[in-house]
């Protein structure tokens, strides 16, 4: 028998870990995809609204679409989007009735030329 107070070595003794939020939480690759294209969808639908809006907001829409077919909300993309391309199909119109009232303008005026 040794003399010493405490044995220098303590029995094994499992030890508890708790798990972590990684290792309760591991979403699936269509959680993940879905969370991916609801979160290209938002960033479309904002860099519409300054640069190329005319093509990034059916893309935004359409990405939207495609996480909500995978079980992810994307309704802030899909809003976005939509008013994107509204607006720009606006913009387009206001354009083409500028013009055309311009051609009009000078084809009312020629007549007056003598």
């Amino acid at each position: 028998m040794s003399h010493e107070p405490y044995p220098s070595e303590q029995p094994y003794q499992p030890s508890y870990q708790q798990p972590s939020y990684q290792q309760l939480y591991q979403p699936s690759y269509q959680a993940m995809e879905g969370e991916k294209a609801a979160q290209l969808s938002l960033i479309l639908g904002l860099v519409g609204f300054f640069v190329a809006g005319f093509v990034l907001g059916p893309l935004a829409i359409w990405q939207a679409s495609k996480a909500e077919r995978l079980g992810v909300q994307a309704t802030a993309g899909k809003v976005l989007g939509w008013i994107v391309t509204i607006l720009n199909v606006l913009a387009v119109l206001g354009v083409i009735l500028f013009f055309g009232l311009i051609i009009a303008g000078f084809g009312a005026t020629a007549g007056y030329n003598s």
